[in-house]
């Protein structure tokens, strides 16, 4: 299985489910919430050919931890991979939105500089914000909208500028988010499980439990579920290389 997105961090004793991942996980991207969390994950996971971890400034947070700015900033040379960085809109977040704003730029044209990267993108209640700083500021990076929640028309002006999307199984659950899976490209999507912050019945998904976003694809498209794994792959490949 690939898990494009997931705290594995932040998971109960994750040390215990490095067995399972090694098992049953192709690839992990293990984003990260702060640059200092990167630090340590990244040396506790650095060994596992099957993860990669992702440098990390969640929006929720970075008005707290703007002091890690620097640090996030001269450790992109040193990635491949850049997550969870974005914008949150939500009530809760609006007040910090201008720094997240700036944070998000700075980020952005950090990783241009260094011929660029794959990132991990968080959009919620802000996606046109988000795609406005994509679209002025990004040329080399690929793009990757995590759990993307935006219009039909923010989609098209994501697809547009050549946005990837990964997609975990809880956005299978309504109408929506099935009405938005159903008209992204499938040659530009990657599973994910944004675990442990996502649950079913208030269980996290865990990694491997990316194979009901595979069940879920084939069903949409009417694909048998090998040839979603085929495609899958495919992707992971194309985004990696």
């Amino acid at each position: 299985m690939i898990d494009f997105h997931c705290h594995l961090d932040l998971y109960k004793d994750s040390l215990s489910l490095l067995g399972e991942v090694k098992k049953r996980c192709k690839f992990i991207l293990a984003v990260t919430t702060s640059p200092r969390a990167w630090v340590k994950t990244s040396q506790v996971f650095s060994r596992i050919e099957s993860i990669s971890v992702g440098l990390g400034m969640h929006p929720e947070i970075i008005a707290d931890r703007i002091n890690e700015r620097e640090l996030f900033l001269s450790s992109v040379s040193k990635c491949d991979y850049i997550g969870e960085i974005g914008l949150d809109g939500t009530a809760r977040n609006k007040h910090s939105l201008h720094i997240q704003m700036d944070f998000f730029k700075d980020a952005i044209k950090k990783c241009e500089e260094c011929s660029g990267k794959v990132m991990s993108i968080h959009s919620r209640s802000a996606v046109k914000n988000t795609l406005q700083i994509i679209e002025q500021n990004l040329c080399n990076s690929t793009p990757v909208l995590h759990w993307f929640t935006g219009t039909i028309k923010e989609l098209e002006w994501a697809i547009s500028l050549n946005c990837w999307f990964s997609i975990n199984p809880q956005m299978f659950s309504t109408s929506r988010g099935v009405n938005m899976i159903e008209k992204l490209p499938l040659s530009k999507v990657l599973p994910e499980t944004d675990g442990p912050f996502a649950t079913h019945n208030s269980i996290p998904y865990m990694p491997w439990d990316t194979s009901l976003v595979i069940d879920g694809l084939s069903n949409i498209h009417r694909i048998p579920r090998k040839d979603v794994v085929a495609i899958m792959a495919n992707n992971l490949h194309m985004i990696c290389n």
